[in-house]
């Protein structure tokens, strides 16, 4: 055991800085293209569902869809090859160390296409479901955090490790999966380097291990748990530093707020980062093991699978590298951008909208508003939109500018160029006195990638074209998926989807009778917060729809929202509401306790 850990040690550092450079980027590049994929292919399979969302009450009928199935089975395949392309590119590194020789970026990247290559000529499909099922054990740990944090997969997972018989189906699940990856330890090298078929490669990779097993075994769970306790070590540390800066740097307001978004994202990129180490850990352990074990392989001979192939030259390579570089920034710059289904509603167990921008600290329905809104760590900001004289489409609440502005006319009756002359601060305080109605294209250029917007579309009659040139708006600025277009007007909102379909909708009704969540030109419905119940958010969630509760602005009433599941809370209060639903016991124990310490 001492011995083949000091060879995996010695292994890891030689060509070290290469192989983590390299498996950084590729996972740089692969990251997002996959995130833009599975973007894109849930958006289909939810449209061809009939779904505007997926809940923990309508994911096991969404899966069975055909074209959930269809589009299932082209992201696996996808995501296997993306896995074997790592797999070939890791063990070319390792086999470069083997034979002493330092593998630039290009060949390592092309001794991994060589190998893919190989593999689908011999068509050794057996290969990816192995793949698949070694990276699930290998991170099986990091996929448990990711399980219990992306909705709706936590709910379902929580439900699940909640019943004895889930429990006893997932141990006998991860049981079956070790039954299939543990024989076949060695079968990535055997098939790559030795170019055997699956069945040869698998029976060959057993014979190398069955008479090692108590060897090999206890040293690969003891290489995991130590990076899992090294993991747990640096997310501790981190979150400390964090919690420091937060008591030191942010308002005490702030504070229990900010460091549940901080630590998610600290999670986050840890998880990343393990990921990647644990791959390169762990195909360095088990090439050590392979090459030692294995008599026939000779250090004599040096093929190590990219010399000779058309991309093994150092300007094919770079052209491949720079081409998929450029397809990565591109897709990562698309999601940050224009917002994604994933980034957006499924990794936040409940969203918070700023009512009217962060209209308890700045007046409504301003610039000041969304900037408050924007650093009070808010997801959504309610806007409500109205049309000028002259058909400029401008934000605001009521009809009549009495209560903004001491002026008994409607929005409607000015001019844009007159109405942006008005003081619409001054009645919130001196300090926001010269405030003015800003326009919903200056809003858009001032929230895109920074929050996510629900504009409210105010009642102006049948013959009004506001809820077109809205759409004509979020169209222009690319902001579908950062923007939620809500109406008391059921018709508005039938004519938005008219329009454009992949505008989410969602109908705002003050008291809850009748199936009103049922159409297919809503989304969600958005309910004032004592008419919710649980019965109520089941339902909803049955018919594919998410449910917004309005106005919740005390404490226990946002308790009460979050025990209930409702998916987004719309509060004149969001750094409480936020406070309240996503505070942890330890996190709370850890700001009071630096607090004392550091006063």
């Amino acid at each position: 055991m001492g011995t083949l850990t000091k060879d995996t040690f010695k292994i890891l550092k030689y060509n070290q800085r290469n192989g983590l450079i390299f498996t950084l980027l590729f996972r740089l590049v692969t990251a997002p293209l996959y995130l833009l994929a599975l973007n894109a292919g849930l958006e289909f399979a939810l449209k061809m569902a009939d779904y505007s969302y997926l809940t923990a009450s309508n994911i096991g009928s969404f899966l069975i869809k055909p074209w959930t199935a269809v589009i299932i089975a082209a992201l696996l395949i996808f995501g296997i090859l993306i896995m074997l392309l790592e797999t070939g590119c890791l063990i070319t590194l390792y086999q470069g160390a083997f034979y002493f020789r330092k593998l630039s970026l290009w060949q390592i990247l092309a001794g991994g296409l060589s190998k893919l290559l190989d593999e689908i000529r011999r068509k050794n499909w057996q290969l990816g479901l192995l793949v698949l099922a070694d990276y699930f054990i290998t991170n099986l740990y990091l996929i448990y955090r990711v399980f219990t944090h992306v909705k709706p997969i936590n709910f379902v997972t929580s439900e699940l490790l909640r019943q004895p018989w889930g429990r006893v189906l997932l141990a006998a699940s991860i049981l079956l999966i070790l039954f299939f990856v543990v024989p076949g330890l060695y079968v990535f090298h055997t098939c790559m380097v030795e170019q055997k078929r699956f069945r040869d490669g698998y029976l060959k990779s057993w014979w190398l291990l069955r008479r090692r097993m108590f060897e090999v075994l206890p040293l690969m769970l003891v290489y995991y748990g130590l990076a899992i306790l090294a993991l747990w070590a640096l997310y501790g540390f981190c979150v400390l530093l964090t919690a420091v800066a937060v008591t030191l740097f942010t308002d005490n307001r702030l504070a229990l707020a900010v460091l549940p978004a901080a630590c998610d994202w600290i999670e986050l990129v840890l998880i990343f980062f393990s990921s990647m180490l644990l791959a390169v850990g762990k195909y360095g352990a088990v090439s050590v093991q392979y090459f030692r074990f294995n008599s026939r392989i000779s250090r004599k001979a040096a093929a190590i699978g990219y010399e000779g192939k058309p991309f093994g030259n150092r300007k094919t390579a770079g052209i491949i590298m720079s081409a998929a570089t450029a397809i990565c920034l591109l897709s990562l710059f698309y999601v940050l951008r224009n917002g994604s289904v994933i980034t957006g509603d499924m990794l936040s167990e409940i969203q918070i909208t700023a009512h009217r921008g962060s209209s308890n600290e700045a007046p409504e329905n301003t610039m000041a508003a969304l900037h408050k809104a924007v650093d009070d760590l808010a997801d959504y900001a309610e806007i409500d939109v109205q049309e000028t004289k002259d058909g400029i489409v401008v934000l605001g609440h009521d009809f009549t500018l009495n209560r903004v502005a001491g002026i008994n006319r409607t929005i409607g009756s000015y001019d844009y160029d007159d109405l942006v002359r008005l003081d619409v601060g001054s009645w919130f305080s001196d300090e926001y006195r010269g405030e003015y109605i800003p326009t919903l294209q200056e809003a858009m250029e001032y929230c895109k990638g920074k929050i996510n917007l629900n504009i409210e579309i105010k009642n102006l009659g049948e013959d009004s074209d506001l809820p077109e040139k809205v759409v004509q708006l979020i169209d222009e600025y690319q902001m579908e998926e950062q923007c939620v277009v809500t109406s008391t007007r059921f018709s508005y909102l039938v004519r938005i989807k008219k329009t454009d379909p992949q505008i989410r909708t969602g109908y705002i009704i003050s008291a809850a009778y009748g199936n009103f969540y049922s159409s297919d030109s809503i989304d969600f419905i958005s309910l004032r917060s004592n008419f919710i119940n649980e019965r109520l958010v089941e339902a909803a969630h049955e018919k594919g729809k998410t449910v917004h509760a309005w106005t919740v602005n005390g404490k226990s009433e946002m308790e009460r929202m979050k025990m209930l599941g409702v998916d987004n809370i719309i509060t004149d209060y969001p750094i409480l509401a936020r406070e309240i639903v996503y505070r942890e016991a330890a996190t709370e124990s850890l700001l009071e306790y630096l607090q004392l310490v550091l006063k």
